[in-house]
């Protein structure tokens, strides 16, 4: 499940293309850019013919506005396969996250996200939670946040018996402008229940995105989901690997 030593050898590659300059970066200290949504939408397809026989598409949408005081996060995925034997994989998802502002740097957030998962027998996972942040750098090369909090998890399987608990939750982001081409991104969830030390859940998301035009890109993008406590027969631990064509705004 460990992704970022990874990720951190492969992103030197990139770094003989030109890089952003001096004019195109903020100071640490400068306001972030405020009163604009600003975000993105990716989608991929893939079909196949002949001796194999499958249809496989996703779809993923991230938005984000901020203000002074104040941020809205909000998202969304799709992913699907098929094949002759039947669906493979069919899972969907939704999130939102509201942070105000303390000080510069320290908010406190309240978040919710919810999603299902067919082959793992996921019927809706539900969060949510109350925590605070520290904001510790906002510019135009790097994000990075740190999160801590408390939730409430729901889970409801098809074939298991739900399993719903208060929680602790962790987790971090971060965003590289690597240049002006490519940018990075690593954030993990992590949520150990308070109430039996057995049911812990955590999610990873790495991507690296190349721009193909001034709004257009390809993407890459891994996520790991991890639920020690997964429905009867099925295993702990799901990866997805996507690559994907998207447009920003």
């Amino acid at each position: 499940m460990i992704q970022f030593p990874l990720l951190l050898l492969i992103a030197p590659a990139f770094g003989s293309t030109e890089p952003l300059s001096n004019s195109t970066l903020l100071r640490l200290d400068d306001a972030p850019v405020t009163h604009q949504w600003t975000g993105s939408v990716s989608a991929s397809a893939i079909l196949t013919d002949g001796n194999t026989k499958t249809r496989s598409a996703s779809a993923a949408a991230d938005a984000q506005y901020r203000r002074e005081h104040d941020r809205t996060t909000l998202g969304a995925f799709w992913n699907y396969q098929d094949d002759r034997t039947g669906v493979l994989q069919r899972r969907t998802g939704a999130k939102a996250k509201y942070d105000y502002f303390f000080s510069k740097k320290t908010y406190g957030l309240v978040q919710t996200s919810i999603e299902n998962d067919a082959q793992a027998d996921l019927e809706r996972r539900w969060i949510f939670g109350l925590g605070i942040g520290q904001q510790f750098v906002e510019n135009a090369e790097h994000k990075f946040l740190a999160e801590a909090g408390v939730s409430w998890f729901d889970e409801h399987f098809g074939n298991s018996p739900n399993n719903d608990y208060v929680s602790a939750r962790a987790a971090y982001a971060w965003d590289w402008n690597i240049n002006k081409d490519w940018v990075f991104f690593h954030g993990a969830d992590i949520y150990p229940s308070l109430e039996d030390g057995d049911d812990v859940y955590a999610k990873v998301d790495t991507r690296i995105r190349v721009t193909l035009t001034e709004k257009m890109f390809a993407q890459g993008q891994w996520v790991t989901d991890w639920d020690n406590t997964p429905a009867a027969g099925k295993k702990d631990t799901d990866n997805r690997y996507i690559v994907s064509i998207g447009w920003s705004f």
